[in-house]
């Protein structure tokens, strides 16, 4: 059960400075967890025992504690993986492709340089839906610290697409991930299933010093060009950032808005999930917000034309991931489950069976409330078809939730 003391909402809008890298064990109650560290937004690393009885521990893990690529060839190689070059950038980000996943073990066991972490072909397998692809394999479980997670059980409830935000990545010595803050400011959490990290973080904000003098986020945070002021002229302003140390077994929690860079210190093999719920659905919004005024600056010189509303959002998509209705269907789906559970007194299921009690539904229903009161007052809606020809109108649902509440 998953379950918080009281469902007053408390107050997370500004993370207390840490002064050291939190670390906490796997038996902190969840009330603890949801208050210091999802509400807080403050990032932690949690113990080992986390993981212990994961069948990815076993399966997954050669006996010299590398990842078990024998297995992978002979239960999943033919199916298809994507794959980031770590030695080819690709705008704001690496190169990517698509290989079968033989193809990529024989490129570990055969082509990759083992002898220097400079690698121009480090090929790195990132963003691979392994439980999308391979639902029937129980290979973990989603940690309750993790369970309430409304993006995912928004996507496990969709009849019209398919898609979910749960990963496996593989990669080896020296592979990394670019500075970068996760999609739709979500949260995330990674467990190394074997292999060292290390992580660098910021705290949000920190982020706008490392930008150049266009506004593009620097690509690599222990890059020399940080040193031009000219083209960085805010870099001398940043403070250091926070580095930790990932061990196998261990499991990184990821706040939202906390901009970060990734090196596999060791052959590596993790598993990662992005999630939303109601302890950051406010960031969600303002960052949905703000991507949404970054596009119409973009085209503002074309705002006379016949539906610019909805060629933004449109845009917005596309660059986000997220337009102004896929955030209310995802609000839509998690309000239905919490108003059902609330009018019939039952918990609500979550992630992989994990049962979250009353005081945590109606926090997240109160949640739930304010953010539709923030959709319903953005003036953008009134003029999109999209939201005149829905048959449940935000307004419908926000009624809804007030009288449960």
């Amino acid at each position: 059960m998953i379950e918080i003391e009281c469902h007053t909402v408390g107050n997370s809008a500004k993370p207390r400075k840490i002064e050291q890298f939190p670390r906490i064990t796997s038996d902190v109650s969840y009330n603890v967890f949801f208050r210091e560290f999802m509400e807080a937004n403050i990032p932690c690393i949690i113990s080992k025992s986390l993981t212990q009885d994961w069948t990815a521990k076993k399966d997954w893990v050669s006996e010299n504690g590398t990842p078990n690529v024998e297995h992978f060839a002979t239960h999943y190689g033919s199916y298809e993986v994507p794959v980031a070059n770590c030695g080819q950038k690709h705008f704001d980000s690496q190169q990517k492709k698509t290989l079968i996943l033989q193809d990529y073990i024989n490129y570990w066991k055969h082509e990759r340089n083992t002898d220097t972490e400079a690698d121009s072909k480090c090929l790195y397998l990132k963003d691979w839906h392994f439980v999308k692809a391979f639902p029937e394999q129980k290979v973990y479980t989603t940690p309750q610290f993790f369970a309430s997670d409304w993006l995912n059980e928004f996507w496990e409830g969709r009849k019209d697409a398919s898609d979910d935000y749960r990963f496996v990545y593989l990669g080896p010595r020296g592979s990394w991930t670019p500075f970068h803050c996760d999609v739709f400011q979500s949260y995330s959490w990674s467990s190394n299933i074997c292999g060292r990290k290390k992580w660098v973080f910021y705290p949000p904000g920190e982020e706008l010093k490392l930008k150049d003098k266009f506004g593009t986020l620097v690509y690599d945070v222990y890059s020399t060009e940080l040193k031009d002021t000219a083209q960085y002229p805010r870099a001398g302003e940043s403070a250091a950032g926070i580095e930790v140390m990932q061990e196998p077994g261990e499991t990184l929690f990821v706040p939202s808005g906390w901009h970060h860079q990734v090196t596999n210190l060791e052959d590596t093999l993790s598993i990662n999930h992005n999630w939303i719920n109601a302890t950051n659905i406010d960031r969600v919004w303002c960052a949905l917000q703000d991507a949404l005024l970054e596009v119409e600056k973009s085209i503002s010189d074309c705002i006379g034309m016949d539906k610019w509303g909805e060629q933004c959002q449109l845009l917005l998509k596309a660059t986000h991931g997220m337009d102004l209705m896929e955030y209310y269907k995802l609000i839509q789906a998690i309000a239905h489950r919490r108003m059902h559970a609330l009018k019939c007194n039952e918990d609500v299921v979550v992630m992989d069976g994990h049962r979250q009690g009353r005081n945590h539904t109606l926090y997240d229903a109160s949640k739930l409330q304010t953010t539709l009161e923030l959709l319903i007052n953005d003036a953008r809606i009134a003029d999109l078809e999209t939201f005149e020809q829905i048959e449940e109108h935000p307004t419908k649902l926000l009624d809804q939730i007030t009288d449960v509440l």
